[in-house]
């Protein structure tokens, strides 16, 4: 329904099988790892809860990916199109694809929630998984317990679809056409300047894109978030890193504008 009223008014021409293929529910990708005891059971678990009591689909690596299909190829495209959930267990950080998902989650700016089902100890927790609900569920309580955290994981990764819907919205609302602005549905981090386009330094190919040294194209590129805003010490971090980029909550950059 969400993905219906955003995207309608603007796909109206389109062909009504296209349309009705990019309007399908949400699916939810159950990031996890399989080499502990926790993280492919938890992903089951939260898989046959969802299909059960809701309304949503999941997209679950051992039982979705058809065989002789590019493994990489279909992960990355279902993570660009879901609501993600990371089960984080104790050995989520250290795998190779755990941490792809992640990554791709962030710069595609998907819905997403972390899962803490660390048991022990995570030896390095990856560092790309904050600035998103971070959601309590203990890998060792009775099944009771935990049917009634799952329900609050679902609800937590639907908040964030509801964020995700409303921001777009809102968005839509301002008819903002400028190169030089790039919204985001939460609050950016630094992998935020990576979805910074090339284009908005004058020679891409020959200089880093976080050279703050580097003549921008545009006068004031502006990442815009939602309220309320970040932090000083968070600004004065990507003050330093790249001084050119503006930080701005909505608010504020509607008033500037």
């Amino acid at each position: 329904m969400l993905r219906h009223y955003i995207e309608y008014p603007a796909r109206r021409a389109d062909d009504a099988r296209d349309l009705e293929r990019y309007l399908d529910k949400v699916t939810v990708f159950l990031s996890h790892s399989k080499h502990d005891g926790d993280g492919e059971r938890i992903a089951r678990d939260i898989r046959d809860w969802l299909h059960q009591n809701s309304g949503l689909s999941s997209f679950f690596d051992v039982l979705d990916i058809p065989a002789g299909t590019p493994f990489q190829e279909v992960l990355e495209l279902h993570v660009k199109r879901s609501a993600l959930v990371a089960v984080h267990t104790d050995s989520y950080s250290s795998r190779e694809w755990c941490r792809r998902e992640i990554i791709q989650a962030k710069r595609c700016n998907v819905p997403m929630i972390l899962v803490n089902c660390v048991r022990d100890v995570d030896q390095r927790c990856f560092p790309y998984m904050g600035n998103v609900p971070n959601v309590r569920l203990d890998p060792g309580k009775e099944v009771p317990n935990k049917a009634y955290r799952i329900e609050r994981v679902v609800g937590c990764l639907l908040d964030e679809v509801f964020k995700d819907f409303l921001w777009r919205c809102r968005i839509e609302l301002e008819e903002v056409d400028s190169p030089d602005v790039l919204f985001m549905a939460r609050p950016p981090e630094l992998i935020s300047l990576a979805n910074i386009e090339q284009r908005l330094f004058e020679n891409p190919e020959s200089l880093p894109l976080a050279d703050p040294s580097t003549p921008l194209d545009v006068a004031d590129p502006v990442i815009v978030y939602p309220d309320p805003p970040l932090g000083a010490e968070e600004e004065q971090l990507f003050e330093e890193i790249m001084p050119r980029v503006r930080m701005r909550n909505l608010t504020r950059w509607l008033t500037e504008a």
